[in-house]
């Protein structure tokens, strides 16, 4: 056993620590192209900083899913569809929310109005998705749009066909929602504005419904815009 690690010493030694030295140079130069990457040569720390870079740059465009609405049909809404509107004003909630997606509802509500008394065309269109597939079929839509009072001609309330269809929509525009462990969910309650090929072109808070409405009309080419 002397004599073997007699024979290793000298190798030992003309090594030195340099392997391990370079491997961890390696590995941090690895991480530090990967950060630059992830936050854009260092200038963005958040994922919502990152999102709004992506979108700022035409990035994030709506996967096309198959949905179902309240009446059990497939809506035609962005992309390449006849008769599509300019702009939509998106928010992704689930039904049994008793906090943000009511605010939202109620906002929605207020928006619609808004539209309903401006001019013929309704070239800007309301669309509330779930992403909770399991519980939120046509007839929890179909009751969710009895108490708002949505009119299907300006507000559409849907559902993806499936889980995977769900994912596929949040992740196409950067949308996180986290199960809070007790059935529900959390997310964010932003509005989403889209415009008619379905790529994202603005995200305001709930707050900021209003100026979602004006940013719509002027994509949209109508109102203020004129």
């Amino acid at each position: 056993m002397d004599e073997a690690g007699t024979a290793r010493s000298p190798h030992a030694r003309r090594h030195g620590p340099w392997p391990s030295a370079l491997l961890c140079i390696a590995l941090l130069i690895a991480l530090a192209c990967g950060l630059n990457r992830w936050t854009h040569g260092f200038e963005v720390w958040t994922f919502e900083g990152r999102r709004e870079l992506q979108w700022r740059a035409g990035e994030l465009r709506a996967q096309p899913v198959d949905l179902r609405d309240s009446n059990a049909r497939t809506p035609q809404l962005w992309g390449e569809q006849e008769g599509a509107s300019a702009a939509y004003l998106v928010d992704f909630v689930y039904l049994r929310c008793a906090s943000v997606c009511r605010a939202l509802g109620s906002e929605f509500q207020r928006l619609q109005g808004e539209l309903a008394a401006a001019p013929p065309g309704r070239p800007v269109h309301l669309v509330s998705i779930s992403f909770d597939v399991v519980h939120d079929d046509a007839g929890a839509l179909a009751r969710y749009a009895a108490e708002q009072r949505a009119d299907p001609r300006l507000w559409t309330l849907a559902v993806p066909r499936s889980a995977a269809d769900a994912q596929a929509l949040l992740r196409s525009l950067g949308v996180i929602v986290v199960p809070d462990g007790e059935g529900g969910y959390v997310h964010n309650g932003d509005i989403h504005l889209l415009d008619a090929r379905g790529t994202l072109r603005g995200v305001f808070t709930l707050d900021q419904a209003e100026q979602a409405l004006q940013a719509a009309r002027r994509l949209a080419g109508v109102g203020q815009a004129r």
